[in-house]
């Protein structure tokens, strides 16, 4: 199978990402978990501001502020811890391609010596 350049840097960025799984997988798992719990401090300090009940102009606007904030960070730490887990032996789809290609690569390889 012949490849042009392009699909080559392709196959190359799979490598690449590949290669580099093991350890974007902890930065993604940690990343998660420490935005979880920064926004959930966040999220803890602005209750007790409000179960005190004495809420002033400025209280009402950091929580206005705050708490899409909050909500949109829970969703998107959550969303990197789950990417973690799911893929954490590698992307299945990448890993298949990536094998199925070295397979390919190898058995042309052995036409080709034996050819010769």
């Amino acid at each position: 199978m012949v490849f042009t350049p392009q699909e080559l840097r392709l196959v190359e960025r799979l490598r690449r990402q590949e290669r580099n799984w093991p350890r974007d997988r902890w930065i993604l798992l940690v990343t998660g978990v420490f935005v979880f719990l920064a926004y959930g401090y966040l999220l803890v300090r602005m209750l007790d501001i409000v179960e005190l009940g004495n809420l002033g102009d400025g209280d009402a606007l950091f929580f206005a502020f705050f708490w899409p904030k909050c909500l949109l960070m829970f969703y998107i730490a959550g969303f990197l811890v789950a990417w973690a887990i799911r893929d954490w032996r590698g992307n299945t789809n990448r890993v298949l391609l990536l094998k199925l290609l070295d397979a390919q690569q190898n058995e042309s390889e052995n036409d080709s010596t034996k050819k010769h």
